[in-house]
């Protein structure tokens, strides 16, 4: 089974305070992320962190060190896309050596560390970035950076920020209905890749329709004003 998550800032007080997080101290954070990544990802599972794993204050290399040093205590396999932090670490503490600093990561435990990553997961292909400037209109875009700020629904893929999941990992079936409903009841995008049944054009313009018998249809038949009908 595959995971997501991110910006998940491990041993950094100032995050937890910046972001509100609901934790008294960030050691409470801390194992409350743990501990929950290995409640809910087992043995052969992967968890995609899209970014932040890490957190870098540009002086001292203690805090991400010690963000680090959790990694072995986690079941699931980890699998890191670099985030704005991690970009820090690198050219600070390793000359700014990508390879370098992927070879750390996976002597304390990481799978594997990737600027980005195509995957595939149930016939969906998903870019997965950290920031969603490096996103890919080809590909739905699974990203972080943004926290609480911008929300979880982007026309160009999902913010899967630890923040938007009570600090929980998004599973495979919460991404996927997440994307159901956003692809047949939120408005039209370019990224979702899937045609919406509800959504035809009219006169040029974009509409959301609802065909007698679909879901929408069932639960805005008394409406009227809610139904546009498609051009003959």
């Amino acid at each position: 089974m595959y995971y997501f998550t991110a910006d998940i800032h491990f041993a950094d007080t100032e995050s937890m305070k910046a972001d509100n997080r609901p934790f008294k101290t960030i050691k409470e954070y801390d194992k409350f992320i743990i501990k929950d990544w290995n409640k809910t990802a087992k043995k052969g599972d992967t968890i995609f962190v899209l970014g932040d794993l890490l957190d870098c204050d540009g002086v001292s290399n203690t805090v991400w060190q010690k963000g680090l040093s959790y990694i072995k205590k986690v079941k699931a396999d980890v699998v890191l896309i670099i985030g704005n932090n991690e970009e820090r670490i690198i050219s600070k503490f390793f000359g700014g050596s990508f390879t370098a600093f992927t070879k750390h990561c996976v002597e304390h435990g990481i799978k594997s560390v990737h600027k980005h990553l195509v995957i595939e997961l149930n016939g969906e292909k998903f870019n997965l970035v950290h920031q969603i400037m490096h996103g890919d209109k080809h590909y739905i875009n699974l990203f972080g950076h943004t926290h609480l700020c911008s929300g979880l629904y982007h026309p160009y893929g999902l913010c899967l920020s630890a923040d938007l999941n009570h600090f929980r990992l998004f599973t495979e079936e919460l991404l996927f209905s997440y994307l159901e409903r956003k692809r047949n009841y939120w408005d039209p995008d370019d990224n979702t890749n899937y045609p919406n049944p509800f959504i035809k054009k009219v006169k040029g313009k974009w509409v959301n329709i609802k065909k007698e018998g679909s879901p929408l249809w069932q639960k805005y038949s008394k409406d009227n004003s809610f139904v546009l009908k498609e051009d003959e």
